[in-house]
């Protein structure tokens, strides 16, 4: 058998990627070192099984070297040796690959060798582009944060440069903010890693984000900001008030920080939005078990209902619709009184579940769409189209 490694990352690439690397691997500039071709063009042939007699050092060495005499211990080594340069290969691709989805990235690495060429004004009108695009799903997040923390760093060392000190000073500022946010915004998200701990009886050890949790007055720190209108106080007080709503399970913490949320929406990016509307969504199925079900059943349907206007029932338009969400969303309409809504939903949205789900989906949806209208029989119709073991279909 021959390298295991290789073979096994080779099967984990798409169709599409092993067409990629086919090119990478081609590339002079990327491949400095040995021939891979040849190699890889055997290989390509038993994708992406990889299984059979011709998986073997033998059959390489022949096929590579034609008319040559396969010697055991040395033909073995050259094929080991091929293997290594191969494998390194492949995980450079992989590294390139992530590297080019990276726009943002990419976008600070291009800044910094146009500072240090010192072509500024390439560097100018680049920076300006960047800026003012602002087009960033995930506005709002700790990515968001660390984005714009490696922008005002090049901008910062390229004012340094060019002697602007005014421009040094307030992007060094800059910087130090946004270090301090996504502390801040980290400490605050700690709770859910704590919860998550708890679910697993995961032992914890000390930490210095809990220490820090524990010692700052974050009260006093939110209302300072508020006072001095802090452009990241509707960030730091969304995140302490989920935290809040994290340890607490606090109905009027809900309702603050879903009225925050509907405030400052536009500061957030569709991808933040998704995860804190995500978060109320939580707590109103644990309420809805509980004393005020009704009242935290309705809250769930106007979320949901909102989650569908604002185009954030998905993280992307290339996904399904998540089986199970859409699941609830059913059960959620029906449960309060919904029909048309639902009737309309199962109509608007169905075409995007996944294909194999899509027909028992509609059969559960409209067993519950006929239980709302009270057509029992005809739910019972529905219902016995669903193959019911699988366990998002039972209720």
């Amino acid at each position: 058998m021959t390298d295991t490694k290789l073979i096994t990352l080779l099967k984990k690439l798409t169709p599409d990627e092993m067409r990629d690397l086919e090119k990478y691997i081609a590339s002079p500039y990327f491949s400095k070192s040995r021939d891979l071709n040849p190699l890889f063009s055997i290989l390509k042939k038993l994708y992406p099984d990889f299984s059979g007699k011709d998986l073997n050092n033998e059959y390489l060495f022949h096929s590579l070297y034609p008319g040559k005499k396969y010697e055991k211990v040395k033909s073995d080594n050259l094929i080991k040796t091929l293997y290594s340069g191969m494998f390194r290969m492949c995980k450079n691709f992989l590294s390139q690959n992530e590297f080019m989805k990276d726009t943002k990235r990419r976008e600070f690495y291009l800044l910094n060798q146009l500072r240090k060429k010192q072509l500024n004004k390439e560097f100018e009108k680049e920076f300006t582009k960047i800026t003012e695009e602002d087009n960033f799903s995930n506005r709002g997040s700790m990515e968001y944060f660390m984005e714009n923390y490696y922008l005002k760093s090049v901008f910062r060392d390229y004012s340094l440069d060019n002697d602007d000190f005014k421009n040094t000073y307030e992007n060094a500022l800059s910087v130090g903010e946004l270090t301090s946010v996504m502390a801040l915004i980290k400490c605050l998200r700690y709770a859910d890693e704590k919860t998550l701990a708890d679910m697993y009886n995961l032992e914890t050890r000390y930490n210095l984000t809990d220490n820090l949790l524990r010692h700052l007055n974050f009260r006093s720190l939110i209302d300072e900001m508020k006072k001095n209108k802090d452009r990241f106080y509707p960030y730091v007080y969304t995140y302490y008030l989920v935290y809040l709503l994290n340890t607490g399970k606090s109905t009027d913490v809900y309702f603050d920080l879903k009225n925050h949320l509907n405030e400052y929406a536009e500061i957030f990016g569709k991808d933040e939005l998704y995860i804190l509307r995500s978060i109320l969504l939580t707590f109103c199925s644990i309420m809805s078990a509980g004393k005020e079900r009704k009242r935290f059943q309705r809250e769930q349907f106007e979320l949901n209902d909102g989650n569908l206007k604002l185009g954030i029932y998905k993280r992307s338009r290339e996904e399904d619709f998540h089986v199970v969400l859409f699941r609830n969303m059913v059960l959620n309409s029906s449960a309060v009184g919904e029909t048309e809504w639902l009737e309309k939903f199962i109509e608007t949205y169905s075409p995007e579940l996944p294909d194999k789900h899509r027909e028992n989906m509609i059969n559960f949806s409209k067993a519950f769409l006929c239980i709302s209208g009270k057509e029992y029989e005809k739910a019972l119709e529905y219902f016995s189209k669903i193959r019911l073991n699988l366990f998002f279909f039972q209720n």
